[in-house]
């Protein structure tokens, strides 16, 4: 059976009405970072300017470097539901056996372990989603005859990704086993 959608999302693709709809979503989310952190002081105009120009240079990245955003920012936001509906079920599940969840999260979640894990596992799905690929493809793709330089070896890429992995699984078992 055919699906409907898909001759809709292609249209919308080949328009780079998606693109344009990214432009709009790192602009919120760099804006809302902006005004909670306070860098660049209380202005809204100011806050929402930088915010607009650096998610416009996320949005001409694929037009630079001739690579397609798209395809990994779907896979990154459809691992990251998933992991979060897992998370989100199990905090319920959890609530269940657990008389006062909310204030056991409390508690716990100011440790400085639990950062450090949040900080490895989003690390980890940023590897394991393909944008690190995506990001990396501008050094790693093939040079233009006659302007040298040098391309590393997939074989490298890997065992990086691995060690990175590897780092990531260290740092959440630690975190488990201290009890933080």
């Amino acid at each position: 059976m055919a699906d409907v959608f898909e001759p809709i999302i292609t249209r919308l693709i080949s328009l780079g009405f998606l693109n344009a709809l990214m432009l709009f979503f790192f602009s919120a989310i760099l804006y809302a970072i902006l005004r909670k952190s306070k860098i660049f002081g209380e202005s809204v105009v100011i806050n929402g300017f930088i915010a607009f120009v650096a998610a416009f240079l996320v949005f001409i990245f694929p037009f630079v470097t001739g690579l397609n955003l798209m395809t990994n920012f779907s896979v990154f936001f459809t691992q990251t539901s998933v992991i979060l509906l897992f998370l989100i079920m199990s905090f319920i599940m959890a609530s269940l056996f657990y008389p006062d969840m909310p204030q056991f999260l409390a508690q716990h979640f100011t440790h400085r372990s639990v950062l450090s894990t949040m900080i490895a596992l989003g690390l980890a799905l940023f590897i394991i989603s393909g944008l690190v690929s995506t990001l990396l493809a501008t050094f790693t793709a093939p040079k233009l005859a006659g302007t040298g330089g040098t391309t590393a070896s997939p074989d490298i890429l890997i065992i990086g990704a691995g060690l990175i992995i590897f780092i990531v699984v260290l740092i959440v078992a630690a975190s488990t086993t201290r009890g933080d």
